[in-house]
């Protein structure tokens, strides 16, 4: 090998150099360019969420609260269930009470909760218990 180990370093770091504007202007982040943000819900305000449950084994009852308040409930619901609501959403997101009872002795059994957000943006959180299920679910 020729040449100097400090002339090699300076030439690398002459050419990362001539790289760093175009580096910096791919990398940083663009201020709603490529993001499209809903608005904010204001307070006191509903947004339409579609909400559907599917159940690995026939449930006995479902209840769904949100901040205290039952906004869905269902005795010997279908196997598959559907549901719009009307729920204040912040951008925060949501925590739903989630009560689930299935038949005495039945194996351990899963809902699949699908929400849809005001935005657009689809979650999808499970719930398993062997006899009933309480849990607090969040979506974001």
């Amino acid at each position: 090998m020729r040449g100097s180990p400090l002339l090699r370093a300076i030439i690398v770091f002459a050419a990362l150099l001539a790289l760093a504007p175009l580096l910096w202007q791919v990398t940083r982040s663009s201020n709603g360019a490529s993001s499209v943000e809903q608005p904010a819900a204001k307070p006191g305000s509903s947004s339409r969420v579609d909400l559907a449950l599917a159940f690995s084994s026939p449930a006995k009852r479902v209840s769904i609260e949100h901040l205290g308040r039952e906004i869905w409930a269902k005795s010997e619901p279908e196997m598959e269930e559907n549901a719009t609501l009307e729920l204040p959403w912040p951008k925060e997101g949501i925590d739903l009470h989630v009560k689930v009872e299935w038949p005495e002795g039945a194996p351990m059994a899963a809902m699949r909760m699908r929400v849809v957000a005001p935005n657009g943006t689809e979650h999808d959180r499970s719930v398993w218990g062997r006899g009933s299920a309480d849990e607090v679910v969040t979506f974001q």
